[in-house]
């Protein structure tokens, strides 16, 4: 195999993955969030499941990519493992619309459609027009690259030692599962395989026994993507990665046991050998869903035994909120009362782990205040959204007053989560540039951190009891957390002249202070809104 040969197909093979890529760039642009949304909200079905993921798989051309935004949504708490499941599933059927485009002769029209696409993509002042620009500009480049890897391969016809090493495929499949798993796995892309497959197979270099062992690799190789993806995540995330390579391993196995039926069957539907192996995958996949589909609560335990442990997962969805009691506006009032204060222990549990990445820092904690952090947000909006539904309904002045203390603190409790995270943040910037802090330092932190969990976690449970008198009793705290704050910023300017502590540091141990002191004035207002007054800091 000459130097010509390799970088001929190098090359096409590097147009063809970028052409698969700018295309599904281009669509998921028009189609802007709406993929996300749809993901995240149809999918309570694993039928529905399997729709939706086939659909988005399909329009933005990488299973893989869907299986990475499934990990994230997993490890964020919007999806449990049985839908995800369902939409690995469909999302593997989804793929395969990318073999069956390539099986038509449709790579004479590659060059205009670069041509077409460019012009879009650079002259057009329209974003939407940019983004068909994109889709069209990354489609030519898709089949341009193809027609590069079919001429690249054809001088290798003429190899009879490549010929009977591929033709070992037919006769000992498992050799061309395993070329399949690690071209995939290398080039992570299952449809850049198919296209390597169907270039060698037109040529006449593959036959279609050699090329279905290969087809059945790629669905293994695929799921290296979600496996890197799910490292250092959730434990539901990791098993959702697991339950990919496990359902394709199996569908893998369970086609290899029928192959010489499988191979027959995609021949039988096609007379053109590309369009054979473009079925074959549609219909491996399909067949598979199909049989996976009624399993998937089996499914999900086995995988649960197969990933053991137990995790908490933050739940970013609303528990209390009962759209039915909308007209009722006493006792929706109320619910939301109790969902505020759920949005607010996990903004403590926050500053908790704020402090375990600054003394015992452990693998998952910066992820546990960036889950709880994306929980608060998301019900901060949700609520609000409730409140101002509440508040079309015939309110008393003493409803409508208590709707507008409940807006402030679901303001200021994510205000809270904020500078939580923020606190992360710089504890974590401070651990990777392995920036000292002074005892005295460390010893001041402690210090207030502990007088505002006091107060902060006292004031929750007063504000979801509605006890005036025990909001009042602490709210006293916060003259203390000041004078805390105020001795922090003396004590530093004594180390600062002192030469104990270095300039860099002491930025950071003074933001943390002021962090720590914003939560404490947070915290008190939220003893105002329990004694029925309103106060905006």
């Amino acid at each position: 195999m000459n130097a010509q040969i390799v970088m001929s197909l190098v090359g096409g093979l590097a147009l063809f993955i970028y052409g698969i890529q700018k295309m599904g760039d281009g669509l998921q642009k028009i189609a802007g969030d709406r993929m996300r949304k749809v993901l995240e909200v149809l999918t309570t079905k694993p039928w529905r499941g399997a729709m939706v993921g086939a659909g988005v798989t399909a329009l933005i051309q990488s299973s893989s990519a869907t299986t990475v935004m499934l990990v994230g949504f997993v490890n964020a708490g919007l999806m449990n493992l049985q839908q995800a499941i369902g939409v690995i599933m469909g999302a593997n059927v989804g793929t395969t619309i990318t073999a069956q485009m390539i099986a038509f002769k449709i790579d004479r029209f590659a060059l205009p459609a670069i041509a077409i696409g460019f012009a879009l993509t650079f002259f057009s002042k329209r974003k939407l027009f940019k983004f068909i620009g994109e889709t069209i500009l990354g489609f030519g480049l898709l089949f341009f690259g193809l027609n590069l890897m079919k001429d690249a391969v054809v001088p290798l016809k003429q190899s009879t030692e490549l010929i009977a090493f591929l033709t070992n495929f037919g006769q000992k499949p498992l050799l061309g599962v395993l070329a399949g798993m690690l071209i995939t796995a290398v080039i992570q892309s299952s449809s850049a395989t198919m296209g390597l497959v169907i270039a060698a197979a037109t040529s006449g270099l593959l036959t279609i026994n050699s090329a279905i062992p290969i087809v059945l690799g790629a669905e293994i190789g695929t799921c290296i993507t979600a496996m890197l993806a799910s490292i250092g995540t959730s434990l539901a995330a990791r098993r959702s990665a697991v339950a990919h390579l496990m359902f394709n391993v199996l569908g893998t196995v369970i086609f290899l046991t029928i192959l010489p039926f499988f191979i027959k069957m995609a021949t039988f539907t096609s007379t053109n050998i590309a369009r054979q192996i473009a079925n074959a995958q549609t219909s491996l996949n399909i067949m598979c869903t199909l049989i996976g589909l009624p399993l998937v609560g089996l499914f999900s335990k086995v995988v649960t035994i197969l990933v053991p442990g137990e995790e908490v997962i933050v739940e970013r969805k609303t528990i209390y909120l009962d759209p039915h009691i909308l007209n009722a506006p006493s006792f929706a009032l109320g619910q939301t009362t109790k969902e505020i204060a759920r949005m607010a222990r996990l903004t403590l549990e926050m500053i908790d782990y704020d402090l375990e990445i600054m003394f015992n820092p452990k693998k998952n904690s910066r992820k546990h205040v960036e889950q709880r952090e994306e929980a608060v947000d998301n019900l901060a909006a949700e609520i609000t959204k409730y409140l101002t539904k509440v508040s079309q309904s015939s309110m008393s002045p003493e409803q409508s007053r208590r709707f507008t203390i409940l807006m402030h603190v679901v303001n200021d409790v994510e205000r809270i989560g904020d500078h939580a995270e923020n606190i992360m943040k710089i504890v974590d910037e401070k651990n990777i540039e392995k920036i000292p802090f002074s005892k005295n330092a460390e010893d001041e932190i402690q210090k207030i951190h502990s007088h505002v969990k006091t107060m902060y976690s006292n004031m929750v449970v007063a504000f979801e009891e509605d006890d005036a008198e025990k909001a009042k009793k602490y709210q006293r705290l916060e003259n203390k957390i000041d004078k805390i704050a105020r001795n922090a910023h003396l004590e530093h300017i004594k180390r600062l002249k002192d030469g104990v502590c270095f300039t860099q540091a002491g930025i950071m141990f003074l933001d943390i202070i002021n962090h720590y002191e914003r939560i404490g004035d947070l915290a008190n207002n939220l003893g105002y809104a329990t004694r029925g007054e309103i106060t905006k800091l």
